[in-house]
């Protein structure tokens, strides 16, 4: 019993972190290949609800909360659902 929580939990923690660094690496490349255009441009409604422009990141965009806590939840989601087809492969097996 005390095994499959633990497993259950490294899933959920591995993939977490595996989406936390894709969005803040892959994801963040691919939605802002020039950080310096917000120097002079607004950003859409959809930029702004997960990336932030302050006078700390010198007019750069920088993930905020809300993007932290979606890739971590979407991350945890998927190792949940990773978990859960690997125990039930264990099973049939």
């Amino acid at each position: 019993m005390k095994e499959g929580k633990i497993s259950k939990w490294m899933f959920i923690s591995i993939g977490a972190i595996i989406t936390f660094l894709v969005s803040f690496t892959i994801i963040y490349d691919l939605l802002i290949p020039d950080a310096c255009y917000y120097h002079t441009n607004e950003m859409n409604s959809f930029m702004s609800l997960f990336f932030s422009v302050g006078g700390a990141d010198n007019g750069h965009p920088s993930p905020n909360l809300a993007n932290f806590l979606v890739s971590l939840s979407i991350g945890g989601s998927l190792g949940f659902m990773v978990y859960k087809i690997s125990r039930n492969r264990r099973k049939i097996e």
